[in-house]
């Protein structure tokens, strides 16, 4: 029993000794430095990006009740010359089945090779003329888009480790292209360490911002429709330390939601979830 027991702690020793030095060592490049600031002036990669956009939306009843999903998938471009992004193999798939797999959904023409230069036109009606007036989801993956890139580099400056940060210009209500208005009431940031993604070493910042009002009024046909909401959403961003680029970007949000059509004697109550992945192609 005894010799048993010493083979074990010797056999422990070894493993300490063979491996706690390395899983106690950072990763090359990590030193105290990189947490006294975040680098802004990093040069623009050499070539374009590109990016697997995934964002899969669950609509359940208010006591839970699982109703539908819909998963909306593209491939984002950004960094193209003249300060253009772009969108190509932008997809939507439905399903009834909770545990079902997605198919792969119908591809979305009005989205192929689309390209603009980011700016406050994307909150206008004529940005999208081009677009089905009720492609909410899609139009999303613009807005989502251009927000995350907002998050990453527009607060570099202003963002200290483990320290909150109100985004205070940010918030307040936004057209939502003729659909209706989003109000962002308190965008904060957090730069919360460095990690490893996709081999690179990153700054991870995380976003957030609750009791976001949603308001909703549009005529469908010879119907009026109407939404009031709630959203909260918060993600994190994997941001290079090599160059002004992100490899990896999550979102989530919850929205509760009232929805009625005039043709309607009563309201229809709606508690939305979804999860936003935005991946680097390598």
């Amino acid at each position: 029993m005894k010799t048993t027991i010493l083979r074990t702690l010797i056999l422990s020793a070894l493993i300490f000794f063979t491996f706690g030095l390395t899983i106690g060592q950072p990763p090359a490049g990590i030193t105290e430095k990189v947490f006294t600031g975040i680098p802004v002036n990093l040069a623009l990669p050499a070539s374009p990006q590109r990016y697997s956009v995934t964002t899969d939306y669950f609509n359940h009843t208010l006591q839970g009740a699982f109703i539908d999903k819909i998963r909306v998938s593209g491939i984002f471009t950004t960094n193209m010359p003249q300060n253009k992004e772009g969108w190509n193999n932008v997809r939507i798939a439905k399903s009834n089945q909770l545990n079902g797999q997605f198919d792969a959904g119908e591809s979305q023409k009005y989205m192929e090779d689309f390209k603009y230069e980011p700016s406050e036109k994307i909150l206008q009606p004529e940005f999208f003329k081009d677009f089905p007036f009720d492609a909410v989801q899609v139009k999303n993956l613009v807005w989502d888009l251009a927000g995350i890139e907002a998050f990453a580099w527009g607060h570099l400056d202003s963002l200290k480790i483990n320290k909150l940060y109100e985004v205070k210009k940010m918030n307040g209500t936004v057209p939502l292209a003729g659909l209706g208005t989003f109000t962002n009431n308190n965008i904060q940031l957090i730069w919360k360490g460095v990690s490893l993604m996709n081999n690179e070493l990153c700054e991870l910042i995380d976003f957030r911002a609750m009791d976001n009002p949603l308001v909703c009024n549009v005529k469908m046909g010879e119907k009026d429709f109407s939404l009031k909401g709630t959203s909260h959403y918060w993600g994190t961003i994997y941001l290079s330390l090599k160059e002004k680029r992100f490899e990896y970007v999550e979102l989530l949000e919850n929205v509760m939601m009232e929805m009625k059509w005039s043709d309607q004697p009563t309201s229809q109550y709606v508690y939305t979830t979804r999860f936003m992945k935005v991946e680097k192609i390598q």
